[in-house]
């Protein structure tokens, strides 16, 4: 790795992010740990997933009216979904840079008890691939997601396959966020419960 000493030289938030990314996991995992003193390390892992997903950071980060300080020249949906949890956890690190790990702890969960109803946020079901996944297994089928970047810029599209037939397609800013989207419409067409 090289250090840039260039003087004037633009940073992005993304080394923010990085940070914001690491100190959220550590906050989210210790409440958690506490939280659910009788839980596995199973539930645990998905809790904390979801706590720290896009969609859970874009609810705080509209919660708190970051959103409404983000310019941003984007008009995809999906990428200014992105932005505002990239800008949560910007902000995060910025705050732990400044203040420290019990200032931002302290802060956070007192954030998100106010802003989420933990209890009932995590008793939502919306992993809809590995619902996909456990229908293919219950009926001995086979499952293929086909991936490509279109020609708009962080976009992707995929394709779901059951038995090589074309189930659906999808698009997200991610692959990941594109299967689950294919994999929710797959949901709705084979009605699956």
């Amino acid at each position: 790795m090289t250090q840039n000493k260039s003087a004037g030289v633009r940073h992005s938030n993304e080394r923010l992010e990085f940070l914001g990314d690491a100190v959220l996991d550590a906050i989210i995992g210790d409440f958690l740990y506490h939280y659910y003193p009788d839980e596995d390390e199973g539930i645990l892992t998905k809790a904390r997933s979801k706590l720290v997903s896009r969609s859970h950071l874009k609810h705080l980060a509209k919660a708190t009216g970051l959103v409404q300080l983000l310019k941003s020249d984007v008009k995809n949906e999906e990428a200014v979904h992105n932005l505002a949890g990239n800008a949560f956890e910007a902000l995060i690190g910025a705050i732990y840079l400044r203040k420290g790990y019990p200032f931002v702890q302290k802060r956070l969960i007192r954030l998100i008890k106010r802003f989420t109803d933990v209890e009932a946020f995590l008793n939502i079901d919306d992993d809809y691939k590995s619902k996909v996944y456990q229908w293919i297994q219950k009926n001995k089928k086979v499952l293929l997601f086909k991936s490509k970047e279109t020609k708009r810029k962080q976009e992707f599209e995929v394709e779901l396959y059951i038995d090589d037939e074309l189930v659906c397609g999808a698009k997200g800013s991610t692959i990941k966020a594109a299967e689950q989207s294919a994999s929710e419409k797959a949901i709705n067409l084979l009605k699956i419960n």
